[in-house]
C-alpha cells in the first residue's frame, strides 16, 4: 500500500519501446507540475508521432487530499490502455507525472486482454527504467521559544526528520519548521516535552 505521506515522481523526462506481435510501444515518461502541462507534453508526442495509431496516456498529480489523475484509451477498446497505465503508476506510487504510450499498429490483433497486459507492460518497463525521487508531504509549523531552549529543538528537529529555517528575533525566538506529515505526531511529542521543561513557555502552529 502507498505511503499516504511520500510518492515518487520522475526526476527527468525518459523514453522506452516494446513490441508485441508487430506492434511497435513507444512510452514517454515526463515529470509535470499540472494539468495543463501534462497536456502540452501529450499534445508534443501527438505531433511528433503523427502517423501512430493511438496515443495513450495517463497522469497524476499531487498527493492525498490534493491527488488528481485523468486517462485515456484514445481509441483503443474501453479499459485497455489508459486504466493499464494509469494502474502501473499507482502501484509503484508515481505522481507529478505523464505517461504516454505510443503505439504503431502491426497488423496482428492484440484482443482486449493483451493489448491491456501490452499497455500495461510499456508502462511498468519506462517506469523502472526512470530515476525516480521520493517527495515527502510536509507542514508548515511556527515554534516560539526561550533563546535558552533553541538548542535542545534543533536536536528534536533532527530527530523527527524536520528542518528548521526563517528564524526571527524577539522577546523569544522564532523558527519555521518543515514538517514532514508522517512524523507530525512525533515531533509534536517532543515538543510537549520541551516545553514541560521549559514551563509551558515552548509553544506552536501551523503557520
Amino acid at each position: 500500500m502507498p505511503d499516504p505521506f511520500t510518492y515518487l515522481t520522475p526526476e527527468s523526462a525518459v523514453s522506452s519501446e516494446l513490441k508485441e506481435q508487430g506492434s511497435r510501444f513507444i512510452t514517454h515518461l515526463s515529470p509535470v507540475s499540472g494539468a495543463e502541462e501534462a497536456m502540452a507534453f501529450l499534445e508534443s508526442l501527438r505531433k511528433r508521432y503523427h502517423d501512430a495509431a493511438h496515443h495513450c496516456w495517463a497522469y497524476r498529480l499531487g498527493w492525498a487530499e490534493t491527488f488528481a489523475c485523468r486517462s485515456s484509451d484514445n481509441g483503443e477498446p474501453n479499459h485497455t490502455a489508459g486504466e493499464p497505465i494509469l494502474r502501473s503508476m499507482e502501484e509503484l506510487g508515481v505522481s507529478d507525472a505523464s505517461l504516454v504510450v505510443v503505439r504503431y499498429f502491426g497488423g496482428v490483433k492484440l484482443g482486449t486482454g493483451g493489448l491491456a497486459r501490452a499497455y500495461k507492460s510499456a508502462a511498468r518497463q519506462v517506469l523502472e527504467g526512470a530515476d525516480l525521487r521520493t517527495v515527502v508531504l510536509t507542514e508548515a509549523w511556527v515554534v516560539s521559544l526561550p533563546y535558552g531552549a533553541e538548542g535542545s529543538l534543533r536536536h528534536a528537529a533532527a530527530l523527527s526528520g524536520v528542518e528548521l529555517c526563517e528564524q526571527m528575533f524577539g522577546e523569544v525566538v522564532s523558527l519555521v519548521a518543515k514538517v514532514p506529515k508522517g512524523a507530525a505526531g512525533l515531533f509534536a511529542g517532543r515538543l510537549e516535552r520541551l516545553s514541560d521543561q521549559w514551563k509551558g513557555t515552548v509553544r506552536w502552529k501551523l503557520k
